[in-house]
This record gives structure tokens, C-alpha cells and sequence, in this order.
């Protein structure tokens, strides 16, 4: 393993900065690396995978990345600009024509009943900078919150995108397209943009166009029976400040692969460390990290 060009004894303070986290208990585990111009100077597994049965972290560990599959999500967009098949400037409804005629609130924390029409239509570059108006119920107060939280979270997993954005064209902006940044479901709309050009699930694009050409073998939106041993465990902290366990690998909802999920294209993946660090060092234009 090279350097890098990296100070060796900076290099060498990561390990215990990192072990006082696990110690502290704030952390159950942590993979860390240190990359750069194309080479790992650093690479590390502490703490454990599965705290409860004192099970090592190690550096083939499969996370949960949740929002960090946004980037790939907007990497998928932009390959199909590169390619000519849309445009940032694009009106998404095009081809998304459920959200041709949208409303938006006349007050960001009003009722769902007093909207004005939208001014001008979503484009692809709203949906890849979240100025398309959309929100999360978690961004967002009042009626909307309320509608959001069902949009995400009350049968996302059991419908196709098709009636998925149904739901979410029924609802109004939070704010007009291109006004201003709001942090919400803009990628998960792209997700559905990318498919339906692509004509094919976001995964399987996903798949062939980029996790495969960057040997991310590791990297998908659920765990295979011969993967599962070595997911991590979940864990999340309570109201009352004590850690408990979110998600188990023996239980683990990324077991099964659901018909569809809103929430496939900006969450939930689950690469390792070393894995994921691929996508990132191509997204930078940088070359493609070596294993180490």
C-alpha cells in the first residue's frame, strides 16, 4: 500500500481518533480510507460489525448508505445527457407527463387546498439541485408534512413508479420550480425519470452501466443469501440516548427485494467501503481506486 504523498504520522492518527469513537460507544464500528490520485494510502476496520455478538468489523463489511446514493442516482442522469437522450434544461414531463399540470402552496406552511399553478415546468436541472419544489416530510411542516410522510413511507413498496408519482403529482410544490433549494424527493423522481429513458429498472441501469464497469460487485439495492453475513448491524439511538438495534442482518429488511421502492434511488445501498470509494473516485473524473 502506497502513501500517496500523504504524511505517514498524520496517517497513523486516524486509527486511534477513530478507535475513541468505538470506545466512547458512539459508534459500534467504522472502515475508514484515505484515498488519493488513484492509489489507498490508508485503509482500516475497528469496533465491530454486530456489537451484541462481539462480531469484527472488517474491511468487506456491507453498509447501508442511505442518502449517499443520491450522487449515483444523478450519475445515472448525467450519463444520459452525455448520451443525448435529454438535456438539463429538459421539461421533465416529457416524459414524466403525470407532472405536466402541477400546483404549488400559495404559503409554504398553509393548507393543501389554497395552491397556484407552477410558472414554468420542472426541468432535469431542478431535479438534480432540489430547486424542483418538492419536499420530505421530514423538511416540511402542516398538511404537507402529513401528505409527504404518506407519499414515502405508506405504500411506497408495494406500488410500481407509475402510481407512485401519481401520489406525488397529486400533491402541490412547497415552493415554485427553480425558486430556491428545499431538500426532498427530487431524486427519487429522477430515479423514475432514468427509467422510464433508459427502459429499464433503475437497478439493472444501475447495474450494467455502472457498478459492473467499476467491478462494485458488492453494491445493490437488497443482500444475497451468500452477502449476508457480512452486513452490518443497524443501530440507532433512542430518545433516551441508549443505542438500540435498527436493522439485524438476520431480519434485515435488504434481505428481500421489494417490486418497487420509491426510496431505491436515493438510499439503502449497500456497497463496502472499498467498493463505494469506486464510484466516488469516478464521479471525481480521478481514475478508479485500487483494492489494497
Amino acid at each position: 500500500m502506497s502513501l500517496a504523498g500523504f504524511d505517514s504520522a498524520r496517517l497513523a492518527a486516524v486509527r486511534p481518533a477513530m478507535q475513541r469513537f468505538v470506545d466512547s460507544g458512539d459508534i459500534a464500528g467504522i472502515v475508514t480510507m484515505t484515498w488519493r490520485h488513484g492509489e489507498i494510502a490508508q485503509a482500516d476496520a475497528q469496533g465491530f460489525r454486530d456489537a451484541d455478538a462481539r462480531t469484527p468489523m472488517t474491511r468487506d463489511t456491507l453498509f447501508r448508505i442511505a442518502s449517499m446514493t443520491k450522487p449515483v442516482t444523478s450519475v445515472a442522469a448525467l450519463m444520459l445527457v452525455e448520451h443525448g437522450r435529454i438535456a438539463l434544461e429538459s421539461p421533465v414531463a416529457q416524459w414524466l407527463p403525470e407532472l405536466a399540470n402541477l400546483r404549488v402552496l400559495s404559503d409554504p406552511e398553509g393548507p393543501l387546498a389554497q395552491t397556484e399553478a407552477a410558472r414554468r415546468p420542472i426541468t432535469l436541472l431542478d431535479l438534480l439541485t432540489h430547486r424542483a419544489g418538492f419536499a420530505y416530510h421530514f423538511t416540511t411542516t402542516g398538511e404537507l408534512s402529513a401528505a409527504y410522510e404518506n407519499i414515502f413511507n405508506g405504500f411506497d413498496a408495494t406500488v410500481d413508479p407509475s402510481r407512485w408519482l401519481e401520489h406525488v403529482a397529486a400533491l402541490p410544490l412547497i415552493f415554485q420550480p427553480g425558486e430556491r433549494w428545499h431538500y426532498g424527493i427530487a431524486t427519487d423522481v429522477l430515479g423514475v425519470l432514468v427509467q422510464r429513458i433508459a427502459g429499464m429498472p433503475l437497478g439493472e441501469f444501475f447495474r450494467t452501466r455502472i457498478f459492473e464497469p467499476l467491478g462494485m460487485t458488492d453494491t445493490a439495492f437488497c443482500v444475497s443469501a451468500d452477502q449476508a453475513a457480512r452486513l452490518s448491524t443497524s443501530y440507532a439511538i433512542g430518545a433516551d440516548g441508549t443505542r438500540h438495534v435498527e436493522d439485524h442482518p438476520s431480519s434485515s429488511r435488504w434481505l428481500k427485494r421489494s417490486a418497487f421502492r420509491a426510496a431505491e434511488a436515493d438510499s439503502y445501498r449497500l456497497p463496502t467501503t472499498i467498493s463505494f470509494s469506486r464510484a466516488c473516485c469516478s464521479d471525481a473524473g480521478d481514475g478508479k481506486a485500487t483494492s489494497a
